[in-house]
């Protein structure tokens, strides 16, 4: 049986400001576009809600995203987030941080990693919207039943749920949520055994922080589906992983949008 502990430290993370997080501004999106809030920063906004807009299918961002917040706490930090604004999953915010997510830099490793991670936050909002995920009281989830996140419980035709009944069954799943529930309250303790979880399951896995969730798991796999080729023999599951995607022909055709809409970045 899964529990649901609502006080893991990185679900929330992008979303609660600290000390250390320079908060730049917050702007409201209506129907795809940015409204000045009359700031200084109102150009920077426009630059980085441009981008993000121009690269992703647009009928998804228009519907879904009503907020860009850009903050900075340094580099290499917390590099972004998208997630949902109500319980309905129907409203969405971007943070973005406006050192690590570079359009304008010559630096070809930081523009490779500005795509990486936009593509990342993306797959959040393509996984957890209101189409995939429904609201719910829930906080246990028996055998048998559609995987349960913090933002409800995902529809059984989903991609998180198909994703997680294909990836996450058995002992893995069970290791996973025996960390959640015994370390997960502190940082370091949670942030030490889920690594632990990934060199254990290595060959599972297309990154260490791909372990951290099923829900994390998908959006990385989904990252590398969109930037690297298809791979013809897969021999391990995180190659089946990559693969999963391809079932779906609207992910076919999102994968080949993004993949034009960026190639400027990543060559």
């Amino acid at each position: 049986m899964k529990v649901i502990i609502v006080t893991i430290f990185f679900v929330f993370s992008f979303f609660n400001y600290s000390s250390n997080d320079e908060k730049i501004g917050m702007w409201s999106i209506v129907n795809g576009e940015i409204l000045k809030n009359f700031s200084k920063n109102d150009k920077l906004a426009a630059h980085h809600w441009r981008t993000f807009y121009d690269i992703f299918p647009k009928s998804i961002t228009r519907k879904y995203i009503k907020k860009l917040v850009l903050i900075s706490d340094g580099l290499d930090e917390k590099t972004g987030a998208l997630g949902p604004l109500n319980t309905k999953n129907d409203r969405w915010q971007l943070v973005i941080d406006t050192i690590d997510v570079n359009f304008r830099t010559k630096d070809k490793r930081r523009l490779q990693e500005s795509v990486y991670t936009l593509i990342h936050e993306f797959g959040h909002l393509l996984t957890l919207n209101n189409t995939q995920v429904r609201p719910t009281d829930k906080m246990h989830q028996q055998e048998g039943e559609p995987y349960l996140t913090i933002e409800g419980e995902s529809y059984k035709n989903s991609y998180l749920n198909r994703f997680v009944s294909l990836f996450w069954k058995g002992k893995l799943l069970e290791k996973w949520d025996i960390i959640k529930e015994r370390h997960c309250f502190t940082e370091e303790s949670c942030v030490e055994k889920l690594f632990g979880l990934y060199q254990e399951n290595f060959s599972d896995f297309v990154t260490d922080y791909a372990a951290e969730s099923p829900e994390e798991d998908i959006v990385e796999s989904w990252t590398y589906f969109v930037l690297k080729k298809r791979i013809k023999n897969p021999k391990t599951i995180a190659h089946k992983k990559i693969n999963f995607f391809y079932q779906f022909p609207e992910l076919v055709a999102y994968r080949k949008l993004i993949r034009y809409n960026t190639r400027y970045y990543l060559h």
